[in-house]
C-alpha cells in the first residue's frame, strides 16, 4: 500500500457516498471498496501509519508535542497480556498431565524388575518427577508474569492461586516441595524421589486434587487475560472497532 497518500482522503469516498444520497453504482462501489479494505486490514495499516506520523509530529509554534491518540483501554501492555496467556496455558497443560486419571495417568503403575528378577508393579518415579517439575516451573512462570500486571482481576486470581497453595503447604512439604519468600515453589529432586508416591498421587492426581484446582485457577486467570486482550486495541481482526471507542462504534454503524 502507498503510505504517501493524503490522509485527509482516508474516509472521503465513504463520506461522500454516505451523504450524497446516491444509490448509483459509483457510490455503492466506493462503499464496497472501503469495506473490503477494512476487512482485509488495509485500513488498519493505513491508520497505524497515520497515527505514527502524528505521534512524532510537533507544534512548531509552542514547541509542544502533539498529543498521542490512545485507543487501548487495557490495564496491561500487550506483551504482559501475552505472557500471562502463555504461562497460564502452559500451567493448565502441565497440571492436566498430573491430574489425569486412568490409563493415561502418569501415576499408573508399571511393571518393574528388581536385581533378583522379581517383578512388581510400581510407580514410575522418574516420569512422575518430570511431570511435577514441569508443573512447578510453569507455576513459577505464572507468578513472575502476574507481577507485571496491573489488572485487578488477574492479580486477585493469581493471589487466590497462591493462597490455595499455602493451604496445601504441609502436603507439598511431604513430597519435597516448599514455598519460598517470593511465593514460588521449590522442588527438591532427591526428597521427592524418596517420598511416598501414594502421597504424591493423593496431592496431584484426580478431580479435586491440588493440581486440578491450580489448573482451574490458571484457566480463570487466562480468561481475565483474554478479556484484557480485547481492550488492548480497538481495531479487531473482523474489521470492526471495539465498543470502548465511541467513534469506532459510530463508524461500525455505517455497515
Amino acid at each position: 500500500m502507498n503510505m504517501n497518500l493524503d490522509y485527509s482522503t482516508l474516509f472521503s469516498s465513504f463520506n461522500n457516498s454516505r451523504t450524497s444520497g446516491s444509490t448509483g453504482s459509483t457510490g455503492m462501489g466506493s462503499i464496497l471498496a472501503d469495506y473490503s479494505a477494512i476487512r482485509n486490514g488495509s485500513y488498519g495499516k493505513l491508520l497505524r501509519a497515520y497515527y505514527n506520523l502524528t505521534d512524532d509530529s510537533s507544534d512548531k509554534k509552542s514547541g509542544n508535542s502533539v498529543s498521542k491518540l490512545h485507543t487501548s483501554t487495557a490495564a496491561d501492555s500487550t506483551a504482559t497480556i501475552k505472557e500471562i496467556q502463555s504461562t497460564t496455558d502452559d500451567l493448565s497443560a502441565s497440571a492436566k498431565e498430573l491430574y489425569t486419571s486412568g490409563s493415561k495417568s502418569v501415576f499408573k503403575k508399571v511393571e518393574a524388575e528388581d536385581e533378583q528378577g522379581k517383578k512388581t508393579m510400581q510407580y514410575d518415579t522418574d516420569a512422575i518427577y518430570k511431570s511435577v517439575k514441569a508443573f512447578v516451573d510453569d507455576y513459577n512462570r505464572v507468578i513472575d508474569a502476574a507481577e507485571d500486571s496491573s489488572d485487578s482481576k488477574i492479580q486477585n486470581s493469581v493471589t487466590g492461586m497462591v493462597n490455595y497453595t499455602k493451604m496445601e503447604a504441609n502436603m507439598l512439604g511431604k513430597v519435597g516441595i516448599t514455598i519460598n519468600e517470593d511465593q514460588q515453589l521449590e522442588l527438591d529432586e532427591k526428597a521427592f524421589k524418596k517420598a511416598d508416591m501414594d502421597a504424591a498421587k493423593s496431592l496431584f492426581n484426580g478431580n479435586g486434587s491440588y493440581a486440578y484446582m491450580i489448573a482451574t485457577k490458571a484457566e480463570m486467570t487466562n480468561s481475565y487475560a483474554d478479556m484484557e486482550a480485547t481492550k488492548a486495541n480497538t481495531y479487531n481482526k473482523y474489521g470492526n472497532y471495539g465498543s470502548a471507542n465511541q467513534a469506532g462504534a459510530l463508524y461500525n454503524s455505517y455497515f
